[in-house]
């Protein structure tokens, strides 16, 4: 996992304070420690309407934009409808709380 332990704790805290308690998953090129570069995809495990996901994700991002987080990143909701992108999560996802 090529995530240094001051970028973890940032998003875990920053996920906290937007979606509460929930699951966070690393997928994507960043859990490859071979791989360089690349941005940070994030699945969040909860059962919140899509519209209520957004709003939470806007939050997160403003949270983050605050905290001067340098870093490019996507968040999904782990339960995604997406076929495509749940298979590619579950391929290689490392959770991180």
């Amino acid at each position: 996992m090529r995530l240094s332990k001051r970028v973890l704790e940032r998003l875990q805290d920053s996920i906290k304070k937007s979606f509460g308690d929930v699951n966070i998953y690393l997928f994507g090129s960043r859990t490859d420690d071979d791989k360089k570069g690349g941005d940070i995809d994030l699945a969040i495990d909860t059962n919140i309407s899509r519209q209520e996901f957004r709003k939470k994700k806007s939050l997160l991002l403003s949270i983050l934009t605050r905290v001067d987080f340098e870093y490019k990143i996507d968040i999904v909701n782990f339960n995604t409808k997406n076929k495509l992108l749940y298979s590619e999560i579950q391929k290689n996802h490392i959770k991180l709380n």
